[in-house]
């Protein structure tokens, strides 16, 4: 994999190149780029896809400053489509890497030329809640590794063919406790009005460009929330678990092409 070298941190990216519009693909807290390569292959022929390993993840460093803020993040997207001269990218994001697309489109009104968001609520303030209940077992070094694999466990269907399976475990071990941790903070350490503000903009952002949700299933009332901050938004629930391009991965595709050649 090429390499890209940031200030504090080595980012390494698969690029499919072509001329082709681009698309930049987002993997998950945990996760990593291999996770994209079938729908990658699927792609490629008409888009140049693009797909890095998050700061921390897969063969990227971790930084030396050790920052994991969704600003960080966030940057290191922008940084890596402008020293690939790419303009106007789609970004497709899964899960926390579907929250690193609204965070883009937030930050950066225009980047993208559409942004598709998989299996990730956006509003996220009984996800908050919810996870708060479980912080000192996340924050533990001791406990934090059984939590990550139950929650995995939880989020995959039975769907989910065994080959696929067997690598997003192998990522999920292999992310260092640290930085499965350092992702989660903002969570802890925002307060609950700041995590609703930060809702509503993340929300309101899917309004910049076309957008478009891929979920394996309809988080009860949340089309509805989204839809008042960002109307033309469209949205699909496949019957999935939360790896919905490994799950359904032909569902997956027909519905990121369908929106695709309309956005």
């Amino acid at each position: 994999m090429p390499e890209l070298s940031r200030p504090t941190v080595t980012l390494h990216y698969a690029d499919t190149g072509g001329a082709g519009q681009p698309i930049v693909f987002l993997h998950g807290w945990c996760d990593g780029s291999a996770s994209w390569a079938g729908t990658i292959a699927e792609f490629k022929r008409e888009y140049r896809c693009i797909a890095p390993d998050m700061r921390g993840h897969g063969l990227s460093g971790q930084p030396r400053d050790f920052c994991y803020t969704p600003e960080a993040l966030s940057n290191d997207v922008v940084a890596l489509c402008q020293e690939l001269s790419i303009a106007h990218p789609v970004i497709v994001g899964h899960s926390f890497g579907g929250f690193l697309a609204a965070t883009i489109a937030e930050r950066f009104p225009g980047f993208a030329r559409a942004v598709v968001v998989e299996d990730q609520p956006l509003d996220l303030r009984a996800f908050a809640a919810q996870m708060r209940a479980a912080e000192s077992i996340i924050r533990s070094p001791e406990t934090h590794m059984a939590f990550r694999g139950q929650l995995f466990d939880s989020m995959v269907s039975d769907q989910m063919p065994p080959e696929s399976r067997a690598l997003i475990d192998e990522m999920k071990d292999a992310t260092p406790v640290e930085v499965g941790q350092a992702l989660w903070a903002a969570l802890f350490e925002f307060t609950p009005e700041e995590i609703a503000a930060r809702s509503d903009s993340l929300m309101a952002a899917l309004a910049n460009q076309p957008g478009c949700l891929i979920d394996g299933q309809e988080p009860p009332g949340y089309y509805g929330t989204l839809q008042r901050f960002a109307p033309n938004v469209t949205t699909n629930a496949l019957g999935s678990g939360r790896w919905v391009h490994l799950e359904k991965p032909e569902a997956f595709r027909a519905a990121l092409r369908a929106f695709l050649r309309q956005a």
